[in-house]
């Protein structure tokens, strides 16, 4: 499977996309793609990793079952981040402007594929 391809295609179809990665909860990117010059998934991905990390082993502690998505809102970007398997994520920057339900519409369609990639 061609990672930043699928990548490309799921930025390009989510209006206010910033930018995407598959990203190992190890916090290496895998692949990625961005739209903006000031937008380097690689060091959103070591930050975020630790993330969800965290919150799948708070969920796992409580009883709460696997965690599938995250979502964190800041003043100027919302970041979506998808799991896929056990060891990855997607990660979906979107502006303020960005379309949240389409962005989350298509990580899940796209985590299906790379998880079956991953495998």
């Amino acid at each position: 499977m061609d990672f930043k391809a699928a990548l490309k295609d799921m930025v390009d179809s989510v209006d206010g996309s910033i930018g995407a990665g598959l990203v190992g909860l190890d916090g290496l990117v895998i692949d990625q793609v961005s739209m903006s010059g000031d937008f380097d998934i690689t060091v959103v991905g070591a930050e975020y990793a630790t993330i969800v990390k965290n919150s799948s082993k708070a969920a796992r502690n409580f009883g709460l079952g696997k965690t599938d998505e995250i979502m964190v809102s800041t003043e100027k970007a919302t970041m979506i981040m998808t799991t896929v398997g056990e060891e990855y994520f997607i990660a979906l920057a979107l502006g303020l402007d960005g379309n949240l339900g389409r962005g989350r519409l298509e990580l899940k369609k796209q985590a299906a594929k790379f998880a079956q990639a991953l495998a």
